[in-house]
């Protein structure tokens, strides 16, 4: 070989070894791509995406979740001696052994069956606990941010509500505290309400009639930035209390899907729950069911097919929505459950993303549903759900009645 075509081998030789270090690097590239798709449990988060905490105890649930601003997750539920429960979580999805006793925090606000049903967090870093148990009623509960009672708050750190069972809670920018709950007791019909207290925890007279306002319907709560309050159902009321009869219909607006909502951006309302098809072969198949309204109540014709979006899971007649949220592109994430019914049920974590459509967003998980399963004949459903200011979606939930789940999927 002479040396023109020793040097032109070499160069060939080089070259090729460039195009198989290109075509290795686009490999690894696209299999991280895979490995991180949106959708997928983020594997940095906890045991492979999921915390998992059944207490010692025989029955325990999570209900509430929120974030903080340094990206700790505090979640509310119920703990297995009967206790209501918050933990805090690190980052990575440890417990935070700085929070109450090793990340841990057991409240009692009744005799028995005490459970979390709202959560926020203050400015200044104090959580505020709405929870009820047996024989009804419940309570207010204010912790400092190591978990602690704030003594400052009601007696001794917590407030009695009764004859009201204590449902979500909002937190108002002056501090006032706005919760919603029903009066559902063996003695009296059943009553729903929402109560304003003060940052003290003494109960706000000048809302409602003497600190109460009678609800059209029970749900979750949604602050507005102008003030006003957005219930589940769909009613929206004032901010003294009184029902708004600018919204919908004398203040309500007519929804096939409740339970959960949120508020967009551009004032735009989502609600989201199950939509149950009647006229199935199968005899009583649920969704996702998902509607959009206008900021005045009215549906938005432009989501979905004329304002509603209904999503089946494969295999899963059994399926609804308990929660859902907005990105900070606008998509939508909707979270619940999805299986079957009958002798052997399963349920599983549920998740489905929509574009600002209405339209399912195939770039997420499976034909944009994504499914968690815990066992076969396991029964597990997300209860609540928070978005990370990284746009990662962390779920809080149950499997099998006896143990919290918490699972953070990504987002891109």
């Amino acid at each position: 070989m002479n040396k023109f075509s020793q040097r032109r081998f070499a160069i060939n030789l080089t070259r090729g070894s460039f195009s198989r270090i290109l075509i290795c690097m686009f490999m690894a590239a696209a299999s991280t791509a895979a490995i991180a798709q949106a959708g997928h449990l983020d594997k940095t988060f906890a045991n492979h995406g999921i915390f998992s905490d059944s207490f010692s105890g025989e029955t325990n649930f999570a209900t509430a979740v929120v974030l903080q601003p340094d990206g700790k997750i505090l979640i509310g539920g119920q703990t297995g001696d009967s206790f209501g429960g918050v933990i805090r979580l690190n980052t990575n999805g440890t417990l935070d052994n700085s929070f109450g006793t090793e990340g841990v925090m057991e409240l009692k606000f009744r005799v028995v069956d005490n459970v979390v049903s709202g959560l926020a967090v203050q400015s200044d870093g104090k959580i505020v606990v709405a929870g009820t148990g047996i024989p009804g009623g419940g309570a207010l509960d204010r912790l400092n941010s190591d978990g602690s009672l704030d003594t400052s708050f009601g007696t001794d750190g917590s407030v009695f509500v009764f004859p009201m069972n204590p449902g979500q809670l909002v937190l108002q920018p002056d501090g006032k505290i706005v919760l919603v709950g029903n009066t559902a007791l063996s003695f009296n019909p059943t009553v729903f309400a929402m109560q304003r207290y003060n940052s003290n925890g003494q109960l706000d007279t000048m809302f409602g009639s003497g600190g109460t306002a009678p609800l059209l319907n029970p749900g979750a709560i949604v602050l507005q930035p102008d003030g006003k309050f957005l219930i589940a159902g769909l009613d929206r009321y004032n901010s003294n209390g009184s029902l708004d009869n600018s919204f919908g219909v004398h203040g309500q607006a007519a929804t096939l899907a409740g339970g959960a909502i949120a508020l967009q951006a551009n004032g735009q309302i989502v609600t989201a729950g199950s939509f149950i098809d009647k006229l199935s072969l199968a005899g009583g198949v649920s969704a996702f069911g998902l509607e959009r309204f206008n900021s005045d109540g009215s549906t938005d014709a432009s989501f979905g097919t004329r304002g509603i979006a209904f999503t089946n899971f494969p295999n899963a007649p059994q399926t609804g929505a308990a929660a859902v949220a907005i990105q900070s592109n606008g998509d939508i994430v909707a979270a619940g459950e999805a299986g079957t019914a009958g002798n052997q049920p399963t349920q599983t974590f549920a998740l489905a993303r929509y574009l600002s459509t209405g339209q399912l967003d195939n770039t997420f998980g499976n034909g944009g549903r994504v499914t968690t399963s815990f066992g076969s004949g396991v029964i597990a459903a997300i209860s609540a759900m928070a978005i990370q200011a990284d746009g990662k979606i962390v779920v809080v939930g149950n499997s099998a009645q006896s143990s919290w789940e918490v699972a953070r999927y990504l987002a891109q």
